[in-house]
């Protein structure tokens, strides 16, 4: 199980540590703050003609502004815990909140299916030995199972399975805890199905630990991109009264760049 944990573990970070290259791709890179230079003296001459022309302010904007400054830190973790992805989103990075809820979706199919398969193999597995040992099923426990799988019948459980075993009950001749396998082909068949059984159990528990590791590395990522949208690169550049300012916008899912220019009154 927990190399099997692990393995999961390993393969979740590596797709994320993937997500995390293709968004820092697609960020702000050094080409796109290369015009910078040509828009901040197109904009001081704008400046200046509007401070002769009296003009009070005067505001340029390429993109929507940036809502880094609104995202709560508190809401997109909590979000993140509740439904991995979801704080991606709410941070602004639509794509690795896609891959998150595209895992978060295919562990919890993975779960279902384990429990209702887990569920057909015991089924099976009761009404075989129903039909082939003549056992009743009423009140047995996995661990009765465990020696019917084990012991051709009561009889054998008495007398070899108490010898090694002392402290093991013994099974009184009722027809409660009656089992006689016709065949010890039938005994192995009986054992592969509650095997079956046993393990897509285990599995479907497993699935419930990558729910959990899926939650903690989306909590992790949601922390680091919420930072990163915070993070405000600026060119700023005053002419007297006048101010401009230059703020990229960090965001995976709208990525712009915000030009203002404003005066001091």
């Amino acid at each position: 199980m927990k190399k099997r944990i692990l393995l999961a573990g390993i393969i979740i970070l590596l797709v994320h540590s993937a997500v995390c290259r293709a968004g820092d791709d697609i960020r702000l890179s050094p080409g796109l703050l290369k015009p910078l230079p040509l828009i901040t003296n197109s904009l001081s001459a704008a400046a200046a003609s509007a401070q002769q022309s009296g003009s009070d302010r005067s505001f340029i904007d390429m993109s929507r502004p940036a809502a880094a400054k609104e995202i709560s830190m508190k809401k997109a973790m909590f979000l993140s815990i509740l439904v991995p992805g979801a704080g991606e989103y709410y941070a602004g990075s639509t794509f690795k909140g896609q891959v998150f809820m595209g895992v978060e979706l295919a562990i919890w199919s993975g779960f279902i299916a384990y429990r209702v398969y887990g569920g057909w193999k015991k089924n099976d597995y009761k009404d075989y030995a129903s039909a082939r040992a003549e056992l009743d099923n009423s009140g047995k426990d996995d661990e009765f199972y465990d020696w019917v799988g084990f012991y051709d019948s009561r009889e054998e459980f008495n007398l070899l399975g108490r010898l090694y075993y002392p402290d093991r009950p013994y099974l009184p001749d009722t027809r409660y805890y009656h089992w006689q396998w016709e065949s010890e082909k039938d005994r192995f068949r009986f054992k592969d199905l509650k095997d079956a059984s046993r393990k897509a159990f285990r599995n479907s528990t497993f699935m419930l630990g990558l729910a959990a590791l899926n939650r903690l590395i989306s909590g992790i990522d949601t922390y680091r991109t919420v930072r990163a949208a915070r993070r405000t690169v600026s060119s700023l550049t005053q002419f007297g009264d006048y101010k401009l300012k230059v703020s990229p916008r960090l965001s995976f899912k709208d990525p712009g760049v915000k030009i203002s220019l404003s005066r001091k009154f």
